[in-house]
């Protein structure tokens, strides 16, 4: 059985106000034969995942369909994005080991393997594609539900997201427990978030508004500062919390999801055709040209009183206040 370390979270004080609802980690999927390589493995085939796998874990052979399709209609509560059938099944590798990932991960994105090489954290989503490595326990689902809800995304938007809302939305979808046959996703139960958003108020780490909202994960990691790492994901997932508590708040960001699932950012933008077509082609451009941009169109133009609001919320959220 599957242990989640996520129960830890109330120890330290992270009480979710919410009682999410268990659901069943059994679910009914097809299982063929697959190889990889010298690797060979299996294609589990459920109603919205495609899991190609060489990993002989029972955890991930018995569950992991299970748990993905569980994690689909996470998504669905977490975003508040209606059911869709889905046009195609979303592909999801899940390799043994790193060495096999790593040969898999450098004939899926070419050139740019140094910078994928370097991941730590157990995978990727690349073009609505899911990568991992089974890390073992429950590291390795808790990665996937991350990336899954990158992965969502990419095939349910026209428009991108800014990243202060999509990496927001998977820092929330990681939190889970796992009872039995049953999963049950806990957004505010998230140990490793609670520590990094703790960590980030109580040495002075925080990362100011402003600043924040034309980041990536990227960015945090390339300036090489463990508090800027801490800082960033700990701060987005606490805004996603925030902007879902407040009602107001709440209804914006409903709006701008079915307005980038609609692909209406061009018109909220005030942009042309051609350089919308420009932005969207432009990689982690687009996000340094939108983020600030949208935050004022949909949630506030007022930043000032809003991180002073949003701050307070982190501090309560980590039993700081």
């Amino acid at each position: 059985m599957l242990l989640s370390v996520l129960s830890l979270a109330l120890a330290a004080g992270c009480r979710a106000p919410e009682p999410p609802a268990a659901t069943p980690l059994v679910t009914a999927f097809e299982t063929r034969p697959w190889g990889s390589g010298d690797s060979s493995g299996r294609e589990l085939v459920s109603e919205h995942y495609r899991i190609l796998t060489t990993s002989s874990r029972p955890e991930i052979l018995g569950h992991l369909p299970g748990f993905m399709e569980a994690a689909y209609g996470n998504y669905l509560t977490i975003t508040g994005l209606p059911d869709r059938p889905p046009e195609r099944r979303m592909a999801i590798y899940m390799m043994a080991t790193r060495r096999e990932w790593s040969v898999l991960t450098r004939s899926i994105v070419g050139r740019q393997w140094e910078t994928y090489s370097s991941i730590e954290a157990g995978g990727y989503c690349y073009r609505g594609v899911g990568v991992f490595w089974d890390m073992g326990g429950v590291a390795a689902l808790a990665v996937a539900s991350h990336e899954g809800l990158h992965q969502f995304l990419h095939h349910r938007l026209k428009d991108r997201l800014p990243m202060w809302l999509e990496e927001g939305l998977a820092t929330m979808a990681e939190g889970y427990q796992v009872d039995g046959r049953s999963v049950r996703f806990t957004p505010r139960r998230n140990p490793s978030r609670f520590t990094d958003l703790r960590r980030a108020i109580v040495n002075d780490w925080w990362i100011p508004l402003e600043e924040l909202l034309p980041m990536d994960g990227g960015d945090a990691v390339k300036l090489g500062y463990t508090e800027r790492v801490v800082g960033y994901y700990g701060q987005v997932w606490a805004l996603a919390q925030f902007l879902r508590s407040d009602p107001d708040f709440a209804r914006k960001r409903a709006r701008m999801l079915a307005d980038a699932e609609a692909g209406r950012f061009q018109r909220v933008l005030g942009a042309s055709p051609a350089g919308m077509a420009r932005l969207r082609r432009s990689g982690r451009l687009y996000n340094r040209a939108v983020s600030l941009p949208l935050f004022r169109k949909y949630v506030t133009d007022d930043l000032a009183g809003f991180e002073k609001r949003y701050k307070s919320f982190a501090k309560r959220l980590v039993r700081l206040e």
